[in-house]
């Protein structure tokens, strides 16, 4: 057992052990009737939260009002519950959740979720129907949306949403965002990849930025393959090295790259709070490298209707188009402080190293000799536009009316 589950087992002991006793509640010298006349004005969250003071008006109550606790979940549709029952069972949470301060309603399970025990909501496999029966709604989920890559490794909406309670409470949130934090370095076919994402808040929102390098034998005479792989969001379909020519966006040459600087800067998205950067370095016979960082802002995480969340939680809705106006590269200047961002700097010497010895020494049969691309996108101010006069290509378009009834 690690340091930081010990840690949160104990505060969940220590918490539970020092629940005041509660006194003997005064509605036990009330007629049964007189408590069913008060509650028919009152909403059914509320006689649910009433329920609660002794077991013999749960009792009472759960018969007269069919309260029920359950709430229904779809996978398909990957949403949070809106039937009626739902609606309620999430209204009586929220009036639970204001008095406990080390719980946090998750708008998946329609459940309350324990702070000190969130390192089991990470998400450390992919998610199978065979064999992850047992898992949380919330994990499911985020096993999902982990398996397309719309968002990073590790990645858990219950513990974004902990964390996000925790620094409203003025409390540290440092070990929290640390199980939101990610790396690993990977051997692939023709290349080595390595993977780092972490977690800030800034402006009371949480900001996630996630890199991944691919090192590449230095026998290629430019720094890209076909099959790595990295994510954009869900509006658009850029998500692997393949993408890049029909994209438009320009690979750099091994005698180009001394000093290279990107030619693209940053692509953000028009329908949701995410930017992506491309850049190219070359270690000469250690190898040469693409750097692929991407800066997402998660919001407050104060309900299921922040936009800026509700759009990162799947399917085809309407919503999914509602233009995100804001400034290009402000993601990223909040993430990193101001500061100029040098995107070799993420990783440390120590991964350069294991890159540098795991990487392949020739590229891959398949890869060589590869033919010129007519790209059918291009990058204009940021944006990934339509080439003119040309057939649909392989990358998306942020094109609202094209795309907003796609099926995802």
């Amino acid at each position: 057992m690690n340091t930081l589950k010990r840690k949160s087992m104990h505060v969940a002991q220590r918490h539970l052990q020092t629940q005041p006793k509660a006194p003997e509640s005064p509605f036990l010298k009330l007629p049964l009737e007189l408590i069913y006349h008060t509650t028919s004005y009152l909403p059914t969250e509320s006689v649910a939260c009433l329920s609660l003071c002794n077991h013999y008006l749960y009792s009472s109550l759960k018969t007269e009002y069919h309260l029920k606790t359950e709430s229904s979940f779809k996978i398909d549709n990957q949403h949070p519950p809106r039937d009626a029952d739902s609606i309620i069972m999430n209204a009586f949470l929220y009036l639970l959740e204001r008095d406990l301060p080390l719980h946090i309603i998750c708008p998946h399970c329609n459940k309350l979720h324990f702070i000190p025990l969130a390192e089991r909501h990470l998400v450390t496999e992919r998610y199978s129907p065979v064999t992850s029966q047992n898992w949380t709604k919330c994990r499911t989920r985020d096993s999902l949306s982990q398996g397309v890559r719309y968002t990073p490794p590790r990645f858990s909406s219950t513990i974004f949403l902990m964390a996000m309670k925790t620094h409203r409470r003025g409390r540290d949130t440092s070990p929290l965002l640390d199980l939101l934090s990610y790396k690993k370095i990977e051997s692939c076919a023709g290349f080595t990849q390595l993977n780092i994402s972490e977690a800030r808040i800034r402006n009371d929102s949480l900001l996630i930025r996630d890199q991944k390098v691919f090192m590449l034998p230095a026998s290629r005479k430019n720094p890209f393959t076909l099959f790595g792989e990295f994510g954009f969001c869900r509006h658009c379909v850029l998500h692997s090295t393949d993408d890049l020519l029909w994209c438009g966006i320009y690979v750099p040459t091994v005698e180009e790259m001394d000093n290279y600087v990107s030619r693209e800067g940053i692509i953000y998205c028009n329908y949701c709070h995410t930017e992506l950067r491309i850049d190219f370095k070359s270690y000469g016979k250690a190898g040469n490298a693409m750097f692929v960082t991407r800066w997402m802002d998660i919001g407050e995480g104060r309900d299921v209707d922040d936009a800026k969340w509700r759009v990162r939680l799947g399917g085809g809705n309407e919503w999914l188009w509602d233009e995100a106006i804001y400034p290009r590269g402000s993601i990223c200047d909040a993430f990193e402080g101001g500061e100029d961002f040098e995107f070799d700097l993420i990783m440390t010497k120590k991964d350069e190293m294991e890159l540098f010895a795991r990487r392949p020494l020739v590229a891959l049969a398949s890869e060589r000799g590869q033919g010129k691309v007519e790209p059918s996108h291009m990058i204009v101010d940021g944006r990934i536009v339509r080439v003119p006069s040309t057939e649909i290509g392989r990358c998306c378009d942020h094109s609202h009316q094209q795309y907003r009834h796609r099926p995802f």
